[in-house]
């Protein structure tokens, strides 16, 4: 049930039908984000998205809460690294209010200028907001030590300082330059019919298509590091990592087998080491994080001042087991039934299904029905694995990154002896 149009101006639109629901979900990706940015306007795609919301030509910011509200559904939005998305889910007989609504905040919004003053305390809030969840800023922690100064180890939000400066004029520069037809995909999926939904867009195959165009950012450079922020917590919360792959590479999801294996459920090595074994952390798991140009793969704890030392040696010895020793033929094919298992549980999600269109648009520019995925995840092999593990797993690219009340000292000291 999967159909795609391109109108005139390159505005692509792809939907998946799904007539046994009585809802709709709808996205409208942008590709731009925090890579695009530069370090005079850092988190200036973020601040745009916030004031999408602060009023249009017809309607207040109050009037348009409002409206939302009147929906009974859900409209928000989001700014990642490589994209901003805005979306809605409601019931389908209110499909058309939606798409209204969408297409209100993206063509008419005004950016008021004493909202934006108002919005920028409403960001500084959101930062402080994230600087007192270190379960939560030390992945962003960790992407800036794996990378540095390129594009992508920006902080989506910016700073503090920066967003201050921004001002009207740029806001609106920074939409002509980056919000273009080209980088513009509309998602729909639910109880949905595609052609309705493109007459519904059909505001969208007005825009120009005079804009920047998109840059290709060369791959980060990647070295060892360590980065640790000092904080009076009652745990430490730490990033234990490596490179990864980029979003399109061949070997994903071999890479995405490798971390059920070692931290991705409750059977899983380093869940079952640190956590079961020894009681030591409450969350433990590793995860992925994949770009157009490059990828993470991490393992993340938090755990007592007294512990983490130890939850360190533990990650880094498994690491070395699994490279030296591979892994078994018995944990290949669980970590491939859970995985194809959690894919066709997502698949019942409208929402997930709205994201996986317009991210397989977005990356790869065509659309993958699931039993090509599944198939692709049972044809990995262990050598694919032992391969990833040989070419991932090098100490060259450890990174840790850790937020708690510990020393700089005592985790050099830790990486420098496990490497022993």
């Amino acid at each position: 049930m999967y159909q795609k149009t391109v109108l005139d101006n390159g505005v692509r639109i792809v939907t998946e039908e799904m007539p046994y629901l009585h809802s709709a979900c709808l996205g409208v990706l942008i590709g731009v984000g925090s890579k695009d940015e530069t370090s005079e306007n850092c988190g200036i795609s973020h601040f745009v998205e916030h004031m999408r919301f602060k009023g249009t030509n017809k309607r207040s910011v109050k009037e348009l809460s409002e409206v939302i509200d009147e929906l009974g559904g859900h409209v928000d939005a989001s700014t990642g690294r490589e994209y901003t998305c805005y979306y809605a889910k409601v019931i389908d007989s209110k499909l058309p209010q939606a798409i209204n609504i969408l297409s209100e905040i993206f063509f008419e919004s005004t950016f008021p200028a004493e909202e934006i003053e108002r919005e920028k305390e409403v960001v500084g809030e959101e930062i402080k907001m994230y600087e007192d969840s270190p379960d939560e800023m030390v992945h962003d922690l960790f992407v800036q030590s794996m990378w540095g100064k390129h594009p992508l180890g920006r902080p989506i939000w910016g700073s503090q300082k920066v967003v201050n400066s921004l001002t009207r004029n740029m806001l609106f520069t920074f939409c002509n330059d980056y919000y273009t037809p080209d980088r513009i995909i509309v998602s729909a999926t639910g109880n949905v019919s595609h052609q309705r939904i493109v007459d519904l867009f059909s505001p969208f195959g007005q825009l120009k298509s005079e804009g920047l165009m998109m840059r290709k950012i060369e791959q980060p450079e990647v070295s060892a590091n360590i980065m640790v922020q000092e904080k009076d917590l009652e745990q430490v919360h730490f990033c234990l990592g490596t490179i990864g792959l980029s979003y399109t590479h061949a070997d994903r999801f071999a890479l995405r087998l490798l971390s059920v294996i070692l931290g991705g459920g409750m059977s899983s090595r380093l869940f079952q080491t640190i956590r079961e074994e020894r009681g030591m952390a409450y969350d433990v798991h590793s995860y992925c994080a994949s770009h157009q140009e490059a990828g993470i793969f991490a393992v993340s704890v938090g755990t007592s001042p007294e512990k983490y030392k130890e939850c360190i040696e533990l990650i880094l010895k498994e690491f070395d087991e699994v490279k030296r020793n591979g892994v078994k033929v018995s944990e290949l094919e669980k970590a491939k039934e859970r995985m194809k298992s959690v894919i066709a549980l997502h698949m019942e999600d409208s929402s997930y299904r709205m994201s996986r269109l317009a991210e397989q648009e977005f990356f790869f520019g065509k659309h993958f029905v699931v039993d090509e995925i599944l198939k692709k995840i049972n044809k990995v092999t262990l050598d694919d694995l032992n391969r990833l593990i040989c070419l991932l797993l090098d100490e060259k690219y450890f990174n840790l990154v850790a937020i708690g009340p510990i020393k700089q000292k005592d985790c050099v000291q830790i990486m420098k002896q496990a490497g022993k």
